[in-house]
């Protein structure tokens, strides 16, 4: 699986570079913008072409919102018994309340469930994690940054933001015809996305600073990896569908480690940028681990 491979790499990269001193201060942030502005919409543009939506995919599509919510009913509550203050809180809301259902998610559902399911997998990654992520997402982002929710400042953030409105472009247009040349740049620029992603997470990686943020990340990724998806497959096995191949494929993604973009925006707002990238860096490793043991279980369940 070269994608693992490459997430790990690019982790590394990012890292390095830091250290090196080629990267200058703050080189995430710029990193991260183009990611944010340019590199995530030509991502949801793109995704979308030649992708037959089934209409018994929409419970499947609807569990990373349900998987955020989770998050919310559970993390702040510990946050507040902890002490801990609403930027650490918020990052690990986005953290945590978000699986890495594209870079890692769909590498994954190739492996266990068949190429064949990929589709279902770019329809949970967009209209789930990545919609939730534009508008959700930004919405936790602000309060958590700034203490406060002004309902139209937030409204006008989500209308603005550049992968909303790619994603509401890629659905307006998803079975019109594309010139070759539009098809390309797409892809081209969509295809930036992964490595310098994950190197702008990475340029904020700091193992020196691990003690600092062990319960934290401790909290964050046992929520993530173990939390999260027992609980989505407690709720296929009470509804009476996990042995269907469309919930076994959901209960997979939401087995999957904490999603990169999400960390970006908690990058972007300058909450706990250690913690964020800790989780990233800890968590898509350990994953490799944790998702095999949960499609372990989830192969074996039966309608």
């Amino acid at each position: 699986m070269h994608e693992i491979v490459l997430i790990v790499l690019c982790l590394a990269i990012g890292a390095l570079l830091r250290w090196s001193g080629r990267l200058p201060e703050g080189a995430n942030k710029v990193l991260g913008a183009w990611v944010i502005n340019v590199a995530l919409p030509a991502a949801a543009i793109g995704s979308l072409r030649g992708i037959a939506i089934d209409s018994a995919w929409w419970l499947a599509a609807a569990t990373p919102w349900i998987g955020v919510g989770l998050a919310i009913v559970v993390l702040v509550p510990v946050c507040r018994a902890l002490g801990w203050s609403r930027q650490r809180t918020g990052a690990l809301l986005l953290g945590a309340g978000w699986g890495n259902t594209s870079f890692v998610g769909l590498p994954m559902i190739a492996a266990f469930a068949g190429r064949q399911w990929l589709g279902l997998g770019i329809v949970i990654d967009l209209f789930g994690s990545y919609l939730a992520l534009s508008t959700l997402g930004l919405a936790i982002a602000a309060v958590a940054s700034s203490g406060k929710l002004d309902g139209r400042a937030v409204a006008k953030r989500i209308a603005t933001f550049p992968p909303f409105i790619a994603l509401i472009v890629a659905i307006a247009t998803k079975d019109l015809a594309r010139p070759d040349w539009v098809t390309s740049i797409v892809e081209s620029l969509s295809a930036t996305l992964t490595p310098i992603a994950l190197a702008a997470v990475g340029s904020a990686l700091r193992f020196d600073r691990l003690a600092g943020h062990l319960p934290a990340l401790g909290v964050g990724l046992a929520f993530r990896l173990l939390l999260a998806p027992l609980a989505f497959v407690g709720l296929y096995l009470a509804l009476g569908t996990a042995g269907d191949p469309v919930a076994k494929v959901a209960m997979l993604e939401m087995a999957m480690p904490p999603m990169l973009g999400a960390s970006i925006i908690a990058l972007d707002h300058d909450l706990e940028p250690d913690l964020g990238a800790l989780l990233i860096g800890i968590g898509v490793p350990l994953s490799m681990a944790t998702v095999w043991a949960w499609w372990t279980i989830i192969a074996t369940l039966r309608p």
